[in-house]
C-alpha cells in the first residue's frame, strides 16, 4: 500500500441502488385491488410544474409508479409512468399501510378516474386503482 493511498483512503465505491424498481407485471392477476383517491393534487411539484395541468393532460387507464418518501409522514408519491411527473400523494393511511407491507407483495397502480373541475376551486380530483400481487 502506497503511502498516499493511506493518507487518503481508498476510493469508495458507490452504494447499491436500493430505490424504486419497476417490475414486469406480465400476465399475472392481482391478489386484490382496491381504489384509493390521491392527496396534494392542488400542490404545485417542487419543479413549479403545477399538478392540475398535468392530471388534465392525464387519462384513466394511465400506468401510474408508487414512491415511498420516508420522512415525518412517509407518504406514497404518485408519478405517470409515462413522463414522470408527479399527481399527488396517496392518503396516509393507505401509503402507511403499503410501506409497512410492502416487502411481501408487488403492486401496480393506474388512474381509475379523473373527477370534474370543482365549480368553485376548479380542482379536479383523482382516483387510482390499486393492484396487489404476490412476489
Amino acid at each position: 500500500m502506497s503511502v498516499l493511498r493511506w493518507i487518503f483512503g481508498r476510493k469508495k465505491k458507490a452504494p447499491p441502488d436500493t430505490g424504486p424498481k419497476i417490475v414486469e407485471k406480465g400476465e399475472r392477476e392481482p391478489i386484490h385491488s382496491f381504489t384509493s383517491n390521491l392527496a396534494g393534487v392542488d400542490l404545485e411539484n417542487p419543479d413549479g410544474s403545477k399538478r392540475q395541468e398535468i392530471i388534465e393532460r392525464s387519462k384513466p387507464g394511465a400506468e401510474t409508479i408508487l414512491v415511498a418518501q420516508m420522512g415525518a409522514l412517509k407518504l406514497a408519491a404518485v408519478f405517470l409512468v409515462e413522463s414522470g411527473e408527479q399527481l399527488g400523494y396517496l392518503p396516509r393511511e393507505v401509503s402507511e399501510k403499503i410501506v409497512r407491507e410492502a416487502r411481501g407483495y408487488d403492486y401496480g397502480s393506474r388512474i381509475a378516474a379523473i373527477g370534474e373541475a370543482d365549480p368553485d376551486t376548479g380542482v379536479r380530483n383523482v382516483t387510482l386503482t390499486i393492484d396487489v400481487f404476490e412476489k
